[in-house]
């Protein structure tokens, strides 16, 4: 979280977003650098929110999957049965740092995360028991 936080803070005191129009070169340096760090970050990311990460990856432009094909499978071990999430790897695919390229075409973003309404998350107490 602190690499997250270092990006948010690079990117508030390089203000590409007033800086290009002063200079246009080195707000997209900072915009590149920014980007590279939140490449990377998905893939550190990707263990706790594959989903999240993946959806990601592919607004970064990349057409194969970040790290296989994602199911989930029940286990069962001493403990009990568990669902977990496991992946199939994709052929040449492996977990590395970011290999977002200059001028690279990015896809159309859109919101990660949904946005829960308190309604919904009464519920969602309630129905845990608390």
């Amino acid at each position: 979280m602190k690499l997250a936080t270092a990006v948010n803070q690079y990117l508030d005191v390089n203000a590409p977003w007033s800086a290009v129009k002063t200079d246009k070169d080195g707000a997209a340096k900072t915009i590149y650098t920014a980007l590279k760090a939140i490449d990377s970050l998905k893939v550190m990311f990707a263990p706790f929110i594959p989903f999240t990460s993946e959806r990601l990856h592919g607004f970064f432009g990349y057409e194969t999957p970040l790290f296989g094909e994602q199911y989930t499978e029940d286990v069962t071990d001493a403990i009990g049965t568990h669902k977990v999430l496991r992946y199939k790897p994709v052929e040449g695919l492996q977990w590395k740092p970011s290999n977002l390229k200059p001028g690279q075409k990015l896809n159309q973003p859109g919101p990660l995360f949904k946005k829960l309404e308190p309604t919904v998350i009464e519920e969602e107490r309630r129905r845990l028991g608390n």
